[in-house]
Formats: C-alpha cells, sequence, structure tokens
C-alpha cells in the first residue's frame, strides 16, 4: 500500500504536469498498463500510448487545471482531487459538440471551455498510477 500522503501528492502532481504542458513527465506518473476512463462511462482505455493520445490532445488545446484539496481514501489505493479545467474549444470542442455534450461557438478558433470534474487514481503497489477515472457529466461543461 502507498501510504495517503503520496497517492494525494500524484493526483496533484498530474494537474502540475499538465499545466506545465510536461507529457512525457505526466506519463511517468502512470504505470505502462494504465487504464483510464474520461469521463466515466465512455469506456476504459489501456496504456500509455492511449493515455498519451488523450492527455496530449489536452495539452495541445492550452488546457489550464486548478485543483482543490486532494483527498484520499481508506483503501490505501485510492486519491480523488476536484479540478476545473479551462481549454481552448480546439482541438477537443467538436467531439464534445458531436455528442451534444455543448454548443459549437461562433468562433472556434477563440472559444474557451471549462470543465468541472473529479479525478480519482488507484495507485499500485510500485507508487504508479495504475488507473485514473474522471467524473463529469454535461452540466459540468460550458464554453466560455
Amino acid at each position: 500500500m502507498v501510504d495517503e500522503a503520496r497517492r494525494k501528492e500524484l493526483a496533484v502532481e498530474h494537474c502540475r504536469r499538465v499545466n506545465e504542458g510536461d507529457l512525457d513527465g505526466l506519463l511517468k506518473l502512470y504505470d505502462e498498463a494504465v487504464r483510464f476512463e474520461d469521463p466515466v462511462g465512455s469506456g476504459w482505455r489501456v496504456g500509455h500510448a492511449a493515455f498519451r493520445a488523450h492527455a496530449g490532445a489536452a495539452i495541445a488545446g492550452q488546457v489550464y487545471e486548478e485543483y482543490g484539496e486532494p483527498v484520499a481514501c481508506q483503501d490505501g489505493l485510492h486519491a480523488a482531487v476536484p479540478v476545473t479545467a479551462t481549454m481552448n474549444y480546439l482541438p477537443n470542442g467538436p467531439f464534445l459538440a458531436q455528442y451534444g455534450v455543448v454548443e459549437p461557438p461562433a468562433d472556434p478558433r477563440r472559444a474557451r471551455m471549462r470543465v468541472r470534474y473529479v479525478m480519482f487514481v488507484k495507485v499500485g503497489p510500485s507508487g504508479l498510477i495504475e488507473e485514473m477515472r474522471a467524473f463529469w457529466g454535461r452540466s459540468d461543461v460550458s464554453v466560455l
């Protein structure tokens, strides 16, 4: 089991590395066989290549994640942190618009989006994140 402080730190460090645009550093926090679901309900994706593509798209959209105080579960495995992410509408906004999550803005090149979510991570014995889940729904996404 990884102690509570370390699990909380990993959740926050995820946000810090995203904010720095450090995709390679972000991947170093994750197990090679990471499983992730963002948003929960969209289906699990597996592995560093899939996570690189997912996180890389967010970083390409100049995402900035403001995070709150992380919490740890008593199971010795999980931690969670509330996050408000602000990013360019492009490149991910059209995908969300296609599924009716947001209305396309008048000028997609200048628009920004905000997503409020809670990120849960599961940390394995190696001290790396084995699973990441982002909980958010349609009412948590807005075009600014």
